[in-house]
């Protein structure tokens, strides 16, 4: 008999519609913005155009991509390129030519419209936010949650926060929105890689296969307001998210999906950790429960 694995669960949350006529940020059931590439890739071909998420374009042909950058030949030069700053388009032309080298291997789902890029700009004007204050806020919010439903609150583990926390930084880093990192590893097996002391004794003594999880991603912004003067974009107003808000998006968003609903009051669970990391204009959220 094959034991069964704990559940895990994911989404994306879609950003609220602006109330601004002239632009409005679509709903997506993946917000697609990250494509990621576990290895290097030589391509080769003619020069083409290549463009950045603020619209500026240079002549060059593609060498490889690696990591998390492709590597572009100019003039007899090589430059190397952060897949982040390039244009929605030319990262799905990227992945057509991952698709014709390793014929079968999972493609980045196709856009399903145009979703803000923000600038480094832009970014840069954008209030801090403090992971710290963000992971206590979804910590007590999950608790209260269960405190209505009356079940027991999961105790807060650090230890299991600090693998949540580095699975969210590893998908913001490495271009990924999974339960499944590019090297295969479940939830549980991230936990036995980081030494989870429970998978080999339970604090309190009750038998725990393993993890549980619920993985959420978020944007840093409410809404964009674009002002546009001859067809041109001239200037854009953004709506920032505080840490409460994106907080309350984030388990409200656990509480309307299912499968996360499950998850997060499963009356079998004990403890609990959330990591979140903040990458450009998004917030990676991971929910382990043990």
């Amino acid at each position: 008999m094959v034991p069964c694995s704990p559940p895990v669960s994911s989404f994306s949350l879609p950003t609220e519609k602006s109330g601004i006529e002239d632009m409005r940020i679509p709903r997506f059931p993946a917000l697609v913005v990250f494509w990621a590439f576990g290895h290097a890739m030589v391509a080769g071909g003619e020069d083409r155009i290549w463009r950045d998420v603020e619209g500026r374009e240079t002549k060059a042909l593609l060498k490889e991509v690696k990591g998390r950058e492709v590597i572009l030949l100019k003039d007899g030069r090589e430059y190397s390129f952060p897949l982040l700053r390039l244009s929605p388009a030319d990262r799905e032309y990227l992945d057509e030519i991952r698709g014709r080298a390793e014929p079968g291997k999972a493609l980045s789902p196709p856009l399903q419209g145009k979703f803000p890029i923000l600038s480094d700009k832009e970014l840069a004007a954008a209030p801090p936010i403090s992971v710290e204050l963000l992971e206590k806020a979804v910590v007590s919010l999950a608790n209260e949650v269960r405190k209505t439903h009356k079940i027991s609150e999961l105790r807060e583990m650090k230890e299991i926060a600090g693998i949540a926390r580095a699975h969210s930084l590893d998908m913001g880093s490495r271009g990924f929105f999974s339960h499944y990192n590019p090297d295969g590893d479940d939830p549980t097996a991230r936990a036995r890689k980081a030494g989870f002391s429970g998978l080999v004794k339970s604090p309190d003594g009750k038998p725990r296969p393993g993890f549980s999880e619920n993985i959420g991603r978020v944007g840093r912004y409410l809404s964009i307001r674009q002002e546009k003067r001859n067809e041109k974009v001239v200037g854009r107003t953004i709506r920032w998210q505080t840490e409460a808000m994106i907080a309350r998006q984030v388990v409200q968003g656990f509480l309307d999906s299912p499968a996360h609903r499950e998850n997060l009051l499963d009356p079998s669970k004990a403890y609990f950790g959330v990591g979140i990391a903040i990458v450009r204009e998004h917030v990676y959220v991971t929910q382990n429960f043990f």
